[in-house]
């Protein structure tokens, strides 16, 4: 709803997740409950940008993001950028 909002008044521009600083990378507790919302912010997402390096599918979450975003949108939505 705040998108919406901030769209209404004309206020903000793009936002952005970035999963590195998104979703804890050491407590189990909080990484979890941050993996249970990728599903609901990347339904809500225009586009999906990738940084890709060789470890990107070897975390669970970042594997689960990324064939998420393929279910829900089209693929020319999504970039992967090698890095």
């Amino acid at each position: 709803w705040y998108r919406d909002l901030q769209h209404a008044l004309g206020i903000g521009g793009p936002s952005a997740f970035l999963d590195k600083t998104c979703i804890h990378q050491v407590n189990m507790d909080k990484q979890r409950a941050g993996i249970k919302k990728l599903g609901a912010y990347l339904n809500s997402s225009d586009e999906m940008v990738i940084l890709y390096t060789d470890l990107y599918l070897q975390k669970v979450w970042t594997a689960y993001e990324l064939a998420t975003s393929i279910v829900l949108k089209e693929t020319d939505k999504l970039h992967v950028i090698p890095i």
